[in-house]
């Protein structure tokens, strides 16, 4: 009966796929004598000092998300010059990454002694002869120190008002999700940070993400 229950589960999950769970952090810092008004003409470009190669890549994805928050004027770096009055605030848009070593307590496994035996007898009477057997099975044989590696994506935003030259937004987001390729992390908490942004107070938390089905970010 288990075997029947076990083989139906594994039906099932094959039919239906498996989920997909992003896991990702928002902080944010915010001006709150800042009024940030859906109709200013905004300039979306690339940090120069940290990253502009990839970060030049993210800056549609930018303007586009902040259109879905209902600013009508927004433009990039690339197409300013179609602003038909002087822009009111300039974005500022970096991503990158960073990988760092750390040393972790981690189990080694082996055969141990199972604390079973067997024993096997040969010969008769006075003559017999008997030899026990410990059995083996897989297990802990000890624990030492191992190193692991671990990766950072990273996403900050920082809003400027050009007339006062004051940063009046700062947002920085991350994730350590280690199966994705960088161009789909970097997607991802782009997209994820422009639709959490709260322009009223600043913010700090994590986030778990449930996928569309079948999602990869490999």
């Amino acid at each position: 009966m288990l075997v029947k229950y076990f083989c139906i589960f594994i039906l099932f999950s094959l039919l239906t796929g498996c989920t997909t769970f992003m896991s990702a952090s928002y902080s944010s810092k915010v001006d709150p004598d800042y009024y940030f008004s859906r109709n200013d003409y905004l300039l979306v470009t690339y940090d120069n000092k940290a990253n502009p190669l990839e970060s030049k890549y993210y800056i549609g994805q930018v303007v586009e998300g902040l259109k879905r928050r209902g600013f009508s004027s927004v433009y990039s770096y690339k197409n300013k010059e179609d602003s038909p009055q002087p822009f009111k605030g300039i974005l500022f848009v970096s991503v990158n990454k960073k990988s760092s070593s750390y040393e972790y307590d981690s189990a080694n496994y082996g055969m141990v002694d199972s604390g079973k035996s067997t024993t096997n007898c040969t010969g008769y009477g006075y003559s017999v002869n008997c030899t026990e057997n410990k059995q083996k099975t897989y297990g802990v044989t000890g624990h030492s120190t191992k190193t692991g590696y671990l990766t950072g994506y990273y996403f900050s935003l920082d809003w400027y008002d050009i007339k006062t030259e004051e940063r009046v937004l700062n947002i920085f987001s991350s994730s350590y999700e280690k199966r994705c390729s960088d161009d789909k992390l970097y997607s991802f908490i782009v997209n994820e940070t422009m639709s959490r942004i709260d322009f009223n107070k600043p913010n700090k938390y994590e986030y778990k993400v449930k996928m569309p089905k079948n999602y990869t970010c490999k």
